[in-house]
């Protein structure tokens, strides 16, 4: 198979099922949460019961691609298993239905973020699987 043939047979493959959206030409990439049809509370990731009203059988919602930085830490230090390089910063973000998610930031210089600071989610590829397709998280950017 040459490569130009392996490069079209790859997938992306979203390192948790169910998480976010794999968009198409065009699209964003949106989060997969739920919402409590009695009270409109959002939540994420997905759960059964409402943590506002108790509600039992929440709905699938799409989640907005923004939101702001609420807090964030800068890690400095490596720890076993990890992934990413530091210096590199983790935030929480509330996007625009009220949810607050915890992700990593792809701002590379952590010295710029701000509480406040509008981000949108973008998708990043960081490994391959054992069948060489694209593993896929989130992250959120700076806008």
């Amino acid at each position: 198979m040459s490569e130009t043939t392996q490069q079209q047979a790859k997938k992306q493959v979203p390192l948790r099922p169910d998480i976010f959206t794999l968009p198409g030409p065009g699209e964003k990439p949106r989060l997969l949460g739920c919402r409590c049809p009695q009270c409109g509370e959002h939540f994420f990731p997905r759960r059964r019961i409402c943590l506002g009203c108790g509600h039992q059988g929440l709905e699938p919602a799409e989640l907005g691609p923004r939101g702001r930085v609420s807090t964030y830490t800068i890690v400095h230090q490596k720890t076993a298993g990890s992934l990413v390089e530091p210096p590199y910063a983790i935030a929480q973000v509330r996007l625009t239905e009220g949810v607050v998610v915890q992700s990593l930031l792809t701002e590379s210089d952590p010295a710029k973020i701000r509480c406040g600071m509008e981000v949108e989610m973008v998708l990043e590829k960081i490994g391959e699987n054992a069948e060489k397709d694209d593993l896929i998280a989130f992250k959120f950017r700076p806008v």
